[in-house]
């Protein structure tokens, strides 16, 4: 189709062509419904480095969902099998033991090596247990030649205290491994770093804490990183990202999965 368009428009001067050429891929590309789409954060990673691929508009009718290598849905190439209203995840044969999955379909490999290149099949299933098939892909390669190699999310952690969190209970988002010489750090609800996600953020500099359009009352940020969660409620359910920028602007940052349980 595009060869005819091409052709037709031979006899056009250059910047009509390219109008009509835009008119029709915005026709072609503009969605009627918002798409699940995969984020390979990053989308070429160094060996040694955390890759997350992050699934964006998930339907809020799936219950189901599962991981592959590769482009097919084979048995023997599944990572895991994940039941959203219980939040249980099944390993398959193709889990490595450095694959979390998270409630939101989120696929995280820990310490990727060049072998991990290549192709990701995520599999979501409904009520109706339809299958739908999104891929997803990304790139590792070995350290240049005097490339310093940044630190990465597994010297940053954070944990849950207490580890079962039930509603209206009172917990902290402990931060452990805490870098050295910051400027300051910055929470956020989900994975991207979003303005209107944001918590809070402190400044080491000023010693000064600034919060965000997702703080609410019963939210306190702690000098240590630390995030205390109040009289926590369903709702505050899913991803939590720390991140961290030093003196000499590196960056490091970490993820927790939050679920909270009736009791």
């Amino acid at each position: 189709m595009m060869d005819s368009v091409a052709l037709y428009c031979k006899d056009w001067t250059s910047w009509q062509g390219l109008m009509l050429t835009v008119s029709i891929l915005t026709c072609w590309l503009l969605p009627t419904t918002a798409k699940i789409t995969i984020k390979s954060m990053p989308p070429i990673a160094v060996e040694g480095e955390h890759v997350l691929l992050f699934v964006d508009n998930l339907p809020k009718n799936v219950k189901a969902f599962s991981w592959y290598t590769g482009v097919t849905a084979l048995k023997s190439c599944e990572i895991a099998s994940h039941t959203i209203a219980t939040n249980f995840t099944v390993v398959g044969l193709a889990h490595g033991g450095r694959e979390t999955v998270f409630n939101n379909g989120s696929l995280l490999i820990k310490s990727v090596t060049r072998k991990d290149s290549g192709h990701y099949t995520l599999q979501i299933r409904d009520a109706t247990l339809r299958p739908e098939i999104i891929h997803a892909e990304f790139f590792v390669h070995s350290p240049l030649l005097g490339y310093k190699k940044h630190l990465t999310p597994s010297q940053l952690i954070i944990g849950l205290i207490p580890p079962r969190v039930e509603e209206n209970n009172n917990i902290i988002l402990q931060v452990f491994n805490m870098p050295e010489k910051l400027q300051g750090f910055a929470w956020h609800r989900g994975v991207l770093p979003l303005s209107h996600l944001k918590i809070a953020s402190h400044s080491f500099l000023t010693n000064s804490t600034r919060l965000g359009h997702a703080y609410s009352n019963r939210v306190k940020v702690r000098n240590d990183g630390s995030l205390l969660l109040l009289n926590v409620k369903k709702k505050d359910t899913g991803i939590y990202t720390l991140r961290t920028i030093s003196v000499d602007l590196k960056s490091e940052w970490a993820i927790l999965d939050l679920q909270v349980n009736k009791p």
